[in-house]
């Protein structure tokens, strides 16, 4: 009975509240919005509701435009973009947060709004395979979070997903060049390899990209014409050489080495052919 009686008082402060809240974004009061609007986004940032914080934006967007050059407008700007941030609209959020810093550059804020703009567009980023627009947004914004609050509270965190995000980059070049061995284009293989390389000095994923490119060029080597085969081993063989030194005890070093002594095969042919 208790059960039933408690579950009834729930469904008439709902009913209530709902009452209230479609009164309220139906009037005219910019304060009575304002009010409302303050007291659903502080509940929904105690316990989390979602539906709790989309009416607060509903009625702070509603009563923004009337805002403007007002000192509440600031309030209101910044309670917009954290709210967005709380509910996970990282996009919007990111967004509001670099409108609410140009409007207001001055605000005790700054770097909370500094740093949660960068943490929208890195939380937005989507992974490795994917357009990578927002990750360059969120590195660009995180590197200029760094640069200006170098003993900021988000310090750490920031340099965190700094990495992050530069790693995520690496791979999907790295992905997309070993793309070209996978699919057996081996010169454009070896080159988007090469540039890999160069391009990304120390990556985590430095040693098979060494890998492929020898094995891209080797196989790029044994499907020549012979009149052009031993220029193209002897720099398959420069790329090997470059693997053994690097990575002694690398990952690949059997394969490598199986690939070498088909190598010296090609040689003593080309070798008898040249008699």
């Amino acid at each position: 009975y208790m059960k039933k009686f408690g579950f009834i008082i729930l469904c008439v402060l709902v009913f209530i509240s709902c009452g209230k809240y479609n009164e309220v974004l139906k009037g005219n009061s910019t304060e009575d919005k304002f009010n409302l609007a303050k007291e659903f986004y502080e509940t929904s940032k105690e316990n989390g509701k979602r539906g709790k914080m989309l009416k607060a934006l509903r009625l702070l967007e509603q009563i923004q435009p009337s805002m403007r050059g007002k000192p509440q407008n600031e309030i209101v700007s910044y309670m917009i973009a954290n709210g967005n941030y709380i509910i996970g609209d990282y996009i919007v959020s990111g967004y509001k947060f670099e409108r609410f810093l140009k409007s207001f550059p001055d605000t005790p804020k700054k770097e909370e709004a500094f740093y949660k703009s960068a943490d929208s567009y890195y939380k937005a980023s989507p992974k490795f395979s994917l357009d990578q627009t927002d990750t360059f947004k969120a590195i660009d914004k995180l590197q200029i979070y760094l640069n200006t609050f170098s003993d900021g509270e988000y310090f750490e965190e920031a340099n965190s997903h700094l990495a992050e995000l530069r790693e995520k980059l690496e791979r999907k070049d790295y992905e997309i060049a070993k793309q070209f061995h996978h699919m057996e284009f081996w010169q454009p293989a070896v080159h988007a390899l090469n540039n890999f390389v160069d391009n990304n000095p120390g990556s985590n994923y430095l040693e098979p990209a060494y890998f492929y490119k020898f094995e891209s060029q080797k196989i790029y080597a044994e499907k020549s014409f012979k009149s052009i085969m031993r220029e193209r081993l002897d720099e398959a063989t420069e790329y090997y050489n470059t693997y053994i030194e690097r990575y002694p005890e690398g990952e690949f070093l059997k394969k490598a080495n199986q690939l070498y002594a088909e190598m010296q095969l090609l040689y003593n042919e080309l070798n008898e052919l040249e008699l």
